[in-house]
Order: C-alpha cells, then sequence, then structure tokens
C-alpha cells in the first residue's frame, strides 16, 4: 500500500514538472502547424520542448507563457523545420511603461493617451469597452469626439458614442477593423462650441487596433494561468508588455475595464 501511494505521488510531481516544462500559446498571428502532434496550433495550446512548429507564412507569429522562463515567441527568424520548440523560442524584451491612473483620476487626457511614440503609436481599442475621459471636455449632442482617416481617396469621420462611463468604440465607428492592420492612420478630434463658434480640433494622430472583448480576455486569462506569477501587479505588468507588444498601448484603467 505504502508503495503504492509513494508511487502515485512521485507519478503527480512528475505531471507537475511536466506541466511547468510546457509553453503556453497566447497569441497567435497567422498560422502555424504543430508537425509532431500534426495539428493546427490554437490559443490556449500546450507545447511541449519537443515539439515542432511550422509557421505558414512570413507574417506569422506564435507569442508563447512558461512559468520559468516567461513570455517567449517563435517567429519566421527563429522557426526553422526541424527544430523543437525549446530551439525555436526566443526572450521577448520589453520596456514598457505602465500608463497608470493619474493622482485624482477622472480619465485620461485623449492628448497624451492618443500619443504613443512608444508603441509605434499603436493603440488598442477593445470594442464596447469605455475608456474614461477627463471632464475638461463637455460631451454632449453638439460636443463630441470623432475619428477620421482618408479610405480609397475618400474621407471617412466617425462620431464616437459617449456615456456617463467614458468614450465606446463600437461597430457605428468600426465597420471594418481590417483596414488599420497595414497601420493606417486616424485622426482623434473633438468638435465643440467656443464663444458660440463651432470649432474641431485635431487632438492627436494614431493606428487603431481594434479588438473583440472576447480574444483579450481569453489572453489575460492565459496569462494569469500559465505564468507561474502570484503577485498581482507582476501579472498586471505582464500582461500590460503583452498588449503593448502585440496590439497597442493600454492605460492601467482601461485594462482594469477590461478585465
Amino acid at each position: 500500500m505504502k508503495r503504492f501511494v509513494l508511487g502515485i505521488v512521485i507519478m503527480i510531481v512528475c505531471m507537475s514538472f511536466m506541466q511547468e516544462d510546457n509553453f503556453y500559446v497566447i497569441y497567435l498571428k497567422g498560422n502555424a502547424i504543430n508537425t509532431v502532434s500534426n495539428r493546427g496550433v490554437r490559443l490556449g495550446d500546450a507545447l511541449k520542448p519537443t515539439d515542432k512548429i511550422l509557421l505558414q507564412d512570413a507574417n506569422s507569429k506564435l507569442v508563447l507563457i512558461h512559468a520559468k522562463k516567461g513570455r517567449m515567441e517563435i517567429t519566421p527568424k527563429s522557426a526553422g523545420k526541424d527544430l523543437t520548440v525549446k530551439d525555436q523560442v526566443t526572450s521577448i524584451q520589453s520596456d514598457y511603461k505602465i500608463v497608470s491612473r493619474p493622482i485624482n483620476y477622472e480619465g485620461y487626457n485623449p492628448r497624451t493617451y492618443f500619443h504613443s511614440p512608444e508603441t509605434n503609436q499603436r493603440v488598442l481599442l477593445v470594442m464596447g469597452v469605455p475608456l474614461k475621459i477627463i471632464p475638461f471636455y463637455k460631451l454632449d449632442s453638439q460636443n463630441f469626439f470623432y475619428l477620421t482617416w482618408e479610405d480609397k481617396g475618400q474621407q471617412i469621420v466617425r462620431k464616437i458614442p459617449a456615456s456617463d462611463r467614458g468614450i465606446y468604440f463600437n461597430s457605428s465607428v468600426f465597420d471594418n477593423a481590417n483596414q488599420f492592420v497595414n497601420g493606417q492612420k486616424a485622426k482623434f478630434c473633438y468638435q465643440h462650441y467656443e464663444y458660440g463658434m463651432l470649432k474641431n480640433d485635431v487632438l492627436a494622430e494614431f493606428i487603431p487596433v481594434i479588438a473583440p472583448l472576447a480574444e483579450i480576455n481569453r489572453q489575460i486569462y492565459l496569462i494569469k494561468k500559465f505564468s507561474g506569477q502570484k503577485e498581482p501587479r507582476v501579472i498586471n505588468a505582464l500582461i500590460t508588455a503583452h498588449l503593448n507588444d502585440n496590439y497597442g498601448k493600454v492605460g492601467s484603467e482601461y485594462l482594469h475595464s477590461i478585465r
């Protein structure tokens, strides 16, 4: 009986070590094949160090999380047909400044929030999640924010919905998010009345990176589950760096409302 119990304990310990050795997929761009299992790689997959990944095109990328090694990635530059995962992965070195909530936080200033050279002007907009803006900007039927951009030689203008919780980016603003994947920029503007005169101010110019809430929440869940981290501040930094790398700038308060 003692031997049986000891065998069970050893098996559990071994399984635990095996799980720690796995790399978990937290982001997938393009398509990739696990040539060992002969199946497509999916978000949340556990990849063994001995698995072999074949990226399907030059733009494909896998971002992985490892309990001991942290965030890793497989790109066309590091991938190889006969290389195992442990030989394909490279560490991700990110040094982003977390956009924390200001003292006496009342919202973000759009002039600074939508100006993001550290992420090459990419700013993450999660569909349907409110982004709170400082009350300096009056918002009603005559005073509002809007986006404008060029599409096939035409100027597109879209009003941004707002409530007491903040501004929202939804299908009324973006009916085709794919038009921004190649770095198309949009101008963040404000229409308002000043001394009875209508004015339109361009507050910032940025690259919108649009993502559905379910997609972002799924990745946040995987990072929290498989990072091996317990300290909330460390987990928050991991999530922020991950989103900055693969999507765009995200403030801590905005991230809190997403989660």
